[in-house]
């Protein structure tokens, strides 16, 4: 049983932490294609959560 435990723990742990690069990886690349558009550094304009510096007016 202890052996069940430990690889439930340990796979969860592994899709845990794919799941998280995955997400920062996806949101590095939106946010590259979001100043490659603006043409310009949006570091202190940009959305952390979305990746996206337009507003909800901009659509």
């Amino acid at each position: 049983m202890e052996d069940a435990v430990f690889w439930i723990m340990t796979g969860g742990g592994l899709l845990s932490l794919i799941a998280w690069g995955w997400y920062y990886a996806s949101l590095g690349k939106r946010i590259s294609k979001e100043e490659e558009k603006a043409g310009r550094d949006l570091t202190y304009e940009i959305n952390p959560f979305t990746g996206s510096s337009r507003g909800t007016k901009d659509g």
